[in-house]
């Protein structure tokens, strides 16, 4: 084989590798890269010169005939346009340059590491015993290798690997179906026993607040009544003042008859209850025993076990307990007024404003008795309603 240069010449291998023996750095073993020429007439790459220079001690000896010469040396133009020139001619790449030592070209082969090298990385202590080959050599040899290893892959077991792949993917998606049909289960799960957790607890706080209300209904007539009573008092107390002071007698006599009338009032006042009354009793006490500790023992399961204040009450409700009494005194009331004679019954007369005042007090007290008893009915009928509703939408999902 021959190669054809520039000039129409044909160049024989052997004279190409000649000639590539005379272009060819003695350090980098490489084709010249910028030359520099020794007063002793050899010849190296710039690179490789000042590699040598800052690796020893001055003044800088030759690599090849240990003369001293000036640092650095001088431009060799010509050997690096034959360099340039063979370069064309041949058509070799550029080596690539080593990643320990910059500037450096991989053009020497280790066989012990199996990879390439520089020439400073062929003299350094990590390569030292190492057998060296050149570029054609092991290129020829790694190919063998090549050949043998592409084999032995082209041999190995991918058939059976793939279908393993795919074996593990499948099982992998049926347990991820496992999981996730067990999650949806677990949040159906825990979404109806929350949605139960929250009904008691609406149903809780409902009752604990009919109780206050029925606090409230039965201790506020008779707060009220009392600071009425008190402020009739002040009243009477502050027109007794002025009477002191009053020394008119057609005056006095006129406020007399006044501060007597108020005074009339307050005596007729009825005595302020020294206890409760049943149904505040029984309010407190109902707030009083509801223990919530007792909830500890009731599992996911038994949510609808957990007991209102109503439900932990013993026996039959208040209201319950006085509809029957109150149904029985108003029959009473009524059959004592129709057996009664016209002639027994009391002539009307016309009542004072203070008796109209204590009149309308005991009806607005036995009023709002009858609409706390008809809330009290009303609000069990729809709490049973209520119950009836969750239990069956319970049964049902």
């Amino acid at each position: 084989m021959t190669t054809s240069v520039p000039g129409g010449e044909q160049l024989a291998p052997d004279a190409m590798e000649l000639l590539e023996e005379d272009l060819t750095c003695p350090i980098c073993c490489c084709l010249f890269e910028d030359p520099r020429v020794l007063p002793c007439s050899h010849s190296f790459c710039r690179t490789c010169l000042d590699g040598v220079a800052h690796g020893g001690r001055p003044p800088l000896r030759c690599p090849t005939c240990r003369q001293e010469a000036p640092h650095g040396g001088a431009a060799n133009r010509s050997l690096r346009g034959v360099a340039d020139k063979f370069r064309r001619v041949r058509g070799l790449p550029r080596p690539a340059p080593c990643p320990a030592h910059r500037g450096q070209p991989l053009n020497i082969f280790c066989a012990t590491d199996l990879r390439l090298i520089c020439g400073f990385c062929a003299t350094a202590a990590d390569h030292d015993g190492h057998r060296f080959c050149a570029l054609e050599d092991a290129h020829a040899r790694e190919r063998d290798a090549f050949d043998a290893l592409r084999a032995e892959l082209e041999g190995w077991r991918g058939a059976d690997a793939g279908a393993r792949l795919q074996e593990l993917e499948g099982r992998r998606e049926a347990a991820l179906r496992l999981v996730g049909g067990g999650a949806q289960r677990a949040a159906d799960y825990l979404d109806r026993r929350v949605r139960a957790l929250e009904h008691r607890r609406a149903e809780v706080l409902s009752d604990f607040e009919a109780l206050r209300l029925r606090v409230a209904r039965t201790y506020e007539p008779e707060i009220a009544r009392l600071r009425a009573a008190l402020e009739e008092r002040r009243r009477a107390l502050a027109l007794a003042e002025s009477l002191r002071a009053l020394s008119d007698p057609l005056a006095f006599l006129q406020q007399m008859q006044d501060f007597r009338e108020r005074l009339r009032v307050i005596r007729d006042a009825p005595p302020p209850p020294r206890t409760p009354t049943r149904a505040a009793e029984e309010a407190g006490a109902l707030a009083r025993d509801f223990d919530v500790t007792r909830w500890d023992s009731v599992t996911l399961g038994e949510l609808d076990a957990l007991r209102a204040p109503h439900e932990s009450a013993p026996g039959v409700s208040l209201a319950r307990a006085l509809a029957t009494p109150l149904a029985l005194a108003a029959c009473l009331c009524v059959l004592v007024a129709a057996l009664l004679p016209p002639d027994r019954w009391p002539r009307p007369r016309v009542p004072s404003a203070a008796e109209l005042a204590r009149h309308a007090a005991r009806c607005w007290t036995e009023t709002a008795a009858l609409c706390a008893l008809a809330w009290e009915l009303g609000r069990g009928c729809v709490l049973d309603l209520v119950h009836a509703g969750a239990d069956f939408l319970n049964e049902v999902v």
